[in-house]
């Protein structure tokens, strides 16, 4: 049997136990999946939970601005038997967010308010601002990143890799940039059908566009999202 010896000085990876010299740190942010008009119409309250479970199993997160989600979701809130946090705006002006929580969900103190400026991420206005994603992690100041239902399996999967290894998932976003710009609408459309159906399976008859993106998504969600 070969004998293996250990040096306290190599870090690695061949000798001993290896850990990596820098620190790890985890996204504070809370990645939230953004409920819009078009969801709350083509998909029940019960399927909405379901699909923000795929990113938060536990305490599940949501984010609207929708005025009727909101309403319906507040009034429901108190019979919900699962832990759920709806991230809402304060008033008309959308500048601050406030969360609406069912009786289950993780305590939050009262007084919490997300100003949309300093804490928020706006992705909910301007998705694009999601391809910078590697970057807004590094910095690590936000409150809550507001995810879309067709790329949230994704950048759920970049944020896991990212702590333990800064490049792949710089290389992860950057296929996952490629692959959303190739995206034709009516791709998107197609996109938006499948994602309210719950996880898609890849199907021959898909557009290449979109048969890529699933592709990068079942790759990553596979792999790193659990």
């Amino acid at each position: 049997m070969t004998e293996h010896h250990h040096c306290s000085d190599c870090n690695d990876g061949t000798h001993g136990s290896y850990k990596p010299n820098r620190k790890i740190e985890f996204l504070k942010a809370r990645l939230a999946m953004i409920v819009d008009s078009r969801l709350y119409k083509n998909v029940p309250l019960k399927g909405i939970l379901e699909l923000a479970s795929l990113i938060n199993p536990t305490s599940l997160m949501l984010f609207s601005t929708d005025s009727d989600f909101i309403a319906d979701f507040s009034s429901k809130a108190s019979e919900l038997e699962e832990m759920v946090t709806l991230y809402a705006p304060k008033n008309e002006d959308m500048n601050t967010f406030i969360p609406v929580c069912s009786p289950k969900a993780a305590k939050i103190p009262k007084n919490v308010e997300f100003a949309k400026d300093r804490d928020v991420l706006a992705s909910y206005e301007n998705e694009d601002l999601l391809k910078n994603l590697c970057d807004i992690q590094v910095e690590n100041k936000l409150s809550l990143i507001p995810l879309p239902l067709t790329d949230m399996l994704i950048l759920k999967s970049i944020t896991t890799v990212q702590p333990y290894d800064l490049p792949l998932a710089r290389l992860y976003l950057k296929q996952y940039t490629e692959a959303k710009e190739a995206l034709t609408e009516a791709d998107r459309n197609l996109l938006r059908d499948i994602k309210e159906q719950g996880l898609p399976t890849l199907d021959d008859s898909y557009s290449e566009q979109v048969y890529r993106f699933l592709k990068v998504e079942r790759k990553l969600f596979t792999q790193y999202a659990h």
